[in-house]
């Protein structure tokens, strides 16, 4: 199950300036600004991002522009180089709540939970009142107090987080099954992250307190892998089976992190965890009302349990049709052409080869 993009990210997107103080600034630089917030209001992220540069080149220390360029660049999901430019645009303008904002959900998404909490920290200096700040840096505080304590064992492509030695064990089983994972995912979808991802273990109690998630969630991946352990060992193919899942949801969130359909980023994810294509097929065949693909677009978090396993059931099979008609290549193309900025439908239909309205039949139809 993927984290949802927190509110005060897409806030800022949206409060991209549209307009850019002029005063001092050539008017050409003014106008590609405004071109620019326009492309990212379109989700045309690539174009957006050419305009900012283009404008950011002719006023250089303009902390609006920069700004800009560190949004497009965020929607793109080059997340480590939207870090940059928001903390430049920082440095230019230390009142510039929306990159304070952004800057520190980064870093707390990437696991540096005490740079975020500075971040918000210093950016309460000049909106000592803003309720954002306050909210995300008391969450944020209980979150480091329960992980201060916790320790880490190392893979070559994990970090795994554990609280103590009495989950050292399952520790170390979680990471022989995400390098597994890694080879053999990585092989499916011809597809190899580079960067870390980092996994934290958790009471069940941590767990809910921490992400917030439904009651029926064993998972979660929010920048991180969580998920609680209780009875991991003796439950060893439920854990393989979570942590296979939520590698899947930060593999496709490093390739296409927004404007993923809920039922591409979970049906891929339960089709390439062990056993969950069947388990899927079983649910579908066993169900007369099944949701269409079309109400299956955003997030199941707010679906009761019986109806989150059906949606996860709809959506395993109809990614499993997806990369049976194209291919893993496909699949993957469609995702980066996501991160661009691409319409789905459009997107779908040039890469996969089928009308998407002619797909969500046949997958109802099943």
């Amino acid at each position: 199950m993927p984290g949802k993009l927190s509110a005060l990210a897409l806030a800022a997107v949206l409060l991209a300036p549209a307009t850019v103080p002029a005063q001092g600034i050539p008017a050409a630089a003014v106008q590609l600004a405004e071109e620019g917030s326009k492309a990212l209001e379109a989700r045309k992220y690539g174009e957006a991002l050419a305009k900012f540069e283009e404008a950011q080149k002719l006023a250089p220390r303009n902390a609006s522009i920069v700004f800009g360029v560190g949004v497009s660049l965020y929607m793109l999901g080059r997340n480590r180089y939207a870090e940059e430019r928001f903390g430049q645009a920082l440095r230019l303008n230390p009142a510039l709540l929306d990159a304070s904002l952004l800057l520190g959900e980064l870093q707390y998404r990437s696991g540096r939970i005490l740079e975020a909490i500075a971040t918000y920290r210093a950016a309460q200096k000049h909106a000592p009142g803003e309720a954002r700040l306050a909210a995300k840096i008391a969450e944020w505080d209980a979150e480091e107090t329960t992980e201060k304590r916790f320790a880490e064992t190392r893979g070559v492509h994990f970090r795994v987080r554990f609280e103590g030695p009495v989950d050292q064990q399952i520790a170390r089983r979680a990471v022989e099954y995400l390098e597994a994972a890694y080879q053999r995912i990585g092989d499916a979808l011809r597809f190899y992250p580079t960067e870390p991802v980092d996994v934290a273990l958790y009471t069940s109690q941590q767990f809910r307190d921490i992400t917030r998630g439904p009651s029926w969630a064993s998972g979660v991946y929010d920048g991180r892998i969580r998920i609680p352990v209780k009875g991991a060992l003796e439950q060893a193919d439920h854990l393989e089976r979570v942590l296979v899942h939520e590698y899947v949801h930060a593999l496709i969130g490093g390739i296409a992190s927004r404007d993923v359909p809920a039922w591409v980023n979970e049906g891929l994810a339960v089709v390439l965890e062990p056993g969950g294509l069947a388990a899927a097929e079983r649910v579908v065949a066993s169900t007369r009302n099944r949701p269409a693909l079309a109400q299956l677009q955003s997030g199941f978090g707010n679906l009761p349990d019986a109806q989150a396993n059906i949606a996860y059931a709809v959506s395993a099979v109809a990614a499993r049709a997806m990369l049976d008609i194209r291919g893993p290549s496909a699949v993957l193309m469609l995702l980066r052409d996501l991160a661009a900025g691409a319409e789905f439908s459009t997107a779908f239909h040039q890469r996969i080869g089928v009308r998407y309205d002619e797909f969500q039949d046949t997958i109802s139809r099943r």
